[in-house]
């Protein structure tokens, strides 16, 4: 019998910033710790001294769970724990964090580089210990580097499964459920409770025909999308199903690319991959972009909710032609130019406002998982198995917390700022 303490600093009952303080064997390790880009300022979770803590582990490099960790190394060094391609991800993306937000960000580049020179880089499988306490990555599905941490004592086992999926996607292999079935405590996320995704062949032949009809009809099939992720799922797709017109890449989703094809291994299909990077074209600058849109062509480029990078140049261009489309492959995040879009037909730039007279468009190539895996993972937890539910808007939370306690599982959905102790 052991006591876990656990301290919510971010992302309990809201989608976004991720972080959560976790005590055991009288080591303070945390889990995640993000920052939310919804509205007009980043968000940040609750603070945390860095004195306190003896680890910070990331589960993956998107900035809702890895954008506040420079924070912690603005007075102290602290074991810095991800995988090797979620560290160069994260650099990736907190730097462009740092170069594109309007608002003041309470660290600088100095604290970035203080994170990374205090990496402990795990692969899939390997542990680092803090006393007699371990601490694994296992492969989460989510996006490449992504991972589900598993923490172990001599008398207990917890599975943080930050952002995960049990499906195969063009990508990606879904995370094994025979992780799931070890922990004795399992705090998982809950962001599609309510809400199954359609299977993954359809969406994608639904996406592969409209992008076909827009580029037949001598129209640009635009694409925003998130930088790690999603911008390689959707290229996988088009070559996938050998689509032979062109296609370019812009961004940072051009880094992202490159980092990526040094980690094959991690991959579903690493020739697939090597394939869809091979067919696409680099945008090499200014005048690249405004010839390509000249078409017929797809265009992939972040920002996937239409905030700052080339995505808003395209928009602009592409808007007001009904030959062209936008099309939406990401969740898209309220109080965002994206989800105006798609609600009101409008789109506001910080340079032009106006109706979308080019096709609208949203597919759901979600790599999170949807309701019925959600339900799957608590089915295959332990009888006695406790529960928290994070990293879910707080209506869907709580009734996957209903579910769970009619499996017989003691569940908990906490607030932000609510300590729990739990024993175990």
């Amino acid at each position: 019998m052991a006591d876990v303490n656990l301290k919510f600093l971010g992302g309990a009952r809201e989608v976004g910033r991720s972080a959560i303080l976790l005590g055991i064997e009288e080591k303070q390790l945390l889990l995640d710790y993000g920052v939310s880009i919804e509205g007009e300022e980043p968000q940040f979770p609750l603070p945390v001294p860095p004195k306190r803590l003896d680890a910070v582990a990331v589960s993956h490099a998107h900035l809702d769970h890895s954008g506040a960790v420079p924070l912690l190394y603005v007075s102290r060094s602290i074991p810095f724990i991800s995988t090797p391609l979620t560290a160069t991800l994260s650099d990736l993306l907190i730097r462009d964090f740092m170069k594109l937000s309007k608002y003041y960000i309470p660290y600088e580049i100095v604290e970035v580089e203080k994170m990374l020179d205090n990496l402990v880089s795990l692969n899939y499988g390997e542990y680092f210990e803090v006393n007699d306490i371990s601490i694994k990555m296992i492969d989460a599905g989510h996006i490449p580097g992504s991972s589900m941490i598993q923490i172990e004592s001599p008398s207990l086992n917890i599975l943080y499964t930050g952002d995960y999926s049990l499906h195969d996607t063009c990508l990606l292999r879904g995370a094994n459920p025979n992780d799931i079935s070890k922990a004795d405590l399992i705090i998982m996320e809950s962001t599609y409770a309510e809400y199954n995704h359609p299977p993954r062949e359809e969406a994608e032949k639904a996406f592969i025909n409209t992008v076909l009809e827009v580029v037949g009809n001598g129209g640009i099939a635009f694409v925003p999308v998130f930088a790690i992720g999603r911008a390689q799922e959707i290229l996988c797709v088009l070559a996938k199903y050998d689509i032979d017109v062109p296609i370019y890449v812009d961004g940072m989703a051009r880094a992202a690319n490159d980092l990526i094809m040094e980690n094959l291994d991690l991959l579903r299909e690493p020739k697939l991959f090597q394939k869809a990077v091979e067919k696409s074209i680099k945008v090499r600058d200014w005048d690249h972009r405004k010839k390509i849109l000249s078409g017929p062509g797809i265009v992939i480029s972040p920002a996937g909710m239409l905030q700052g990078g080339p995505s808003e140049f395209y928009m602009e261009k592409i808007m007001e032609n009904s030959r062209n489309a936008v099309i939406f492959v990401s969740y898209v995040i309220p109080e965002t130019p994206a989800r105006q879009v798609i609600e009101t037909g409008i789109y506001a730039s910080p340079t032009k406002r106006g109706p979308v007279k080019a096709r609208i468009e949203w597919f759901d190539f979600s790599a999170h998982c949807g309701h019925d895996e959600l339900v799957k993972t608590l089915s295959l937890a332990k009888k006695d198995a406790k529960v928290v539910l994070v990293h879910g808007e707080e209506e869907s939370a709580l009734k996957l917390a209903e579910l769970s306690r009619k499996l017989g599982k003691e569940t908990y959905v906490p607030k932000i700022g609510e300590e729990l102790k739990i024993a175990l």
